[in-house]
């Protein structure tokens, strides 16, 4: 487990090691495994697995922030034992961020929250996602628009059944971001109309300004 400069959680924690086979072109992992020839194999790091264990402050941990947990090639076996430790660590709150809900194989314990990663507010593709995580059982469901590579301007009707919603930009890689205008709009829709709290990362200050809204689910 490691501290992280991830905004929204404390810690990451990556039991499962290997190439993420999701293969997106901004992801920094893969960056990560080309520059320092990292070993690309899918594998479960057994001394990994039982680190939230042992951190006895609770702390909320982003799962598997380097491999997407739900693909087809990550062993079921491998999911089966990060959450029998999701489970035993109940003092934890652990962040789960998914591609894949369609692919989810199980009910979340309590301690998690789950949520599911878009780039865009009108790729049909991408709100199919929203919709299937609206169908799984889970405390928190959140969504995280990062990176946000459009600049639309308009109000999707899931926003109204989300708890939390993540903005953020795109950091170290090719690709479009959102105008102060179209963040400012979606963020009046959510928090003013909706009541949903936002989460504006720190790579939208230079478009959003000072002081970024930076808010946690109710209750957490």
């Amino acid at each position: 487990m490691n501290k992280t400069k991830i905004e929204w959680t404390d810690m990451t924690w990556n039991p499962i090691k290997g190439l993420c086979p999701m293969g997106c072109y901004y992801c920094y992992a893969r960056r990560f495994y080309k520059r320092f020839k990292w070993n690309p194999e899918i594998r479960l790091d057994e001394k990994e697995l039982l680190r939230p264990l042992e951190i006895k402050k609770p702390k909320k941990i982003f799962v598997c922030s380097t491999i997407e947990l739900f693909h087809p090639e990550i062993p079921k076996e491998f999911r089966d034992e990060v959450f029998k430790i999701i489970t035993n660590a109940n003092w934890q709150i652990f962040q789960i961020l998914t591609k894949l809900p369609h692919l989810i194989d199980r009910d979340m314990p309590d301690n998690v929250w789950l949520g599911v990663s878009i780039s865009s507010l009108e790729i049909i593709q991408e709100e199919e996602r929203i919709w299937w995580l609206l169908n799984q059982k889970a405390k928190i469901k959140f969504v995280s628009l990062e990176p946000w590579l459009g600049q639309e301007i308009r109000c999707p009707s899931w926003l109204s059944d989300i708890d939390w919603l993540i903005i953020g930009g795109i950091t170290n890689a090719k690709g479009s971001r959102p105008t102060k205008e179209a963040i400012c709009k979606l963020v009046e829709w959510v928090r003013d109309f909706f009541g949903i709290p936002v989460f504006i990362k720190d790579n939208l200050a230079d478009i959003w300004g000072e002081p970024l809204i930076q808010e946690f689910p109710k209750g957490a």
